[in-house]
């Protein structure tokens, strides 16, 4: 699929987001093809560093939404050096009261837009944004293995007040989803360690096991 651009011009165009399928956690002899990771419960965006201090968030609909997380504007900046353009997928989450993501207070601030009220709720509703792939990092890695574009995402130790890389469990399927079922996550997201980013694709390399149904942002 060819890729989204914020511009004409653009020598870092921004990709189409890769998609999971729904299915069952990977069997024993299997397992240990997988890395897994917390089925996050919010928007996909993906944040686009030029190189030169700033950073802009782009929606999987490819829809600018920078403006709208001030918090996330104000701390991404100094995670990744000055000078190395990058391109960095994850999601942005609300968590409630038991430090799980809620879609229903993350929509209270999707709704916003107008500057004052973002400022008003930003301190009553923050946000945090969960970085887990990396698609471009001073050159293009879509093409290299999940596994080593989750090493390079771990060098850059994306550690802040509302940004984190979260842990990754190679070949930990049943532990990871005993995990999530008993601290009441969505479930997991099973991603193959050979796999390459498919920009725009809904791969079976990555697979989203859910632990109970529940109310989902759509296609995150």
């Amino acid at each position: 699929m060819s890729l989204r651009s914020p511009g004409t011009t653009d020598v870092m165009p921004v990709p189409a987001p890769m998609l999971a399928v729904i299915g069952l956690l990977p069997g024993p002899d299997s397992e240990g093809d997988y890395a897994f990771e917390p089925l996050w419960n919010g928007a996909r965006v993906i944040a686009r560093f030029p190189g030169n201090g700033t950073v802009q968030l782009w929606s999987q609909m490819a829809t600018d939404v920078t403006a709208g997380y001030p918090e996330l504007v104000e701390e991404l900046p100094a995670l990744v050096p000055t000078g190395l353009p990058a391109l960095l997928d994850g999601e942005i989450v609300v968590l409630d009261g038991a430090g799980r993501p809620s879609f229903e207070w993350l929509q209270q601030r999707m709704s916003l837009h107008h500057p004052a009220a973002v400022e008003q709720v930003r301190h009553r509703t923050p946000v945090r944004l969960m970085l887990y792939d990396v698609l471009h990092l001073g050159d293009p890695v879509l093409h290299i293995p999940y596994l080593a574009r989750r090493e390079l995402l771990d060098d850059l130790q994306l550690v802040s007040e509302h940004v984190q890389a979260p842990a990754f469990w190679p070949g930990m399927g049943t532990e990871a989803f005993a995990q999530a079922v008993r601290e009441g996550w969505d479930g997991v997201v099973a991603k193959r360690l050979a796999s390459p980013y498919l920009p725009g694709r809904r791969s079976r390399d990555w697979i989203k096991i859910k632990s109970f149904p529940s109310r989902r942002a759509p296609d995150a």
